[in-house]
């Protein structure tokens, strides 16, 4: 889905800025990628890490590094989406 971005954002498949106010592909799973084919049909290849948290082995992952990932519950009341920090060491299994 098109849609024009109200605040600024990097894209999810070259890590390029988007700014506020410009035209961005966006799906919830994978975030905002520049409209150009080569961005928006791409899989997701970049998506920052903004907060700290802990990764499934344990490891504490500083903001700005390790992998986010898409973690889905398909539960009762609908289920929800949320995501997970990935160290370097499990972002690459």
């Amino acid at each position: 889905m098109i849609i024009v971005t109200k605040r600024e954002g990097p894209c999810r498949a070259c890590g390029g800025r988007i700014r506020k106010g410009e035209y961005a592909d966006f799906t919830a799973e994978k975030g905002a990628a520049h409209p150009e084919a080569q961005c928006s049909s791409v899989p997701a290849r970049y998506r920052p890490n903004l907060r700290a948290g802990a990764c499934r082995c344990g490891t504490w992952v500083k903001a700005g590094q390790g992998r986010l990932r898409l973690v889905e519950d398909a539960g009762g009341a609908g289920g929800k989406k949320s995501w997970a920090v990935d160290c370097d060491t499990c972002a690459s299994l």
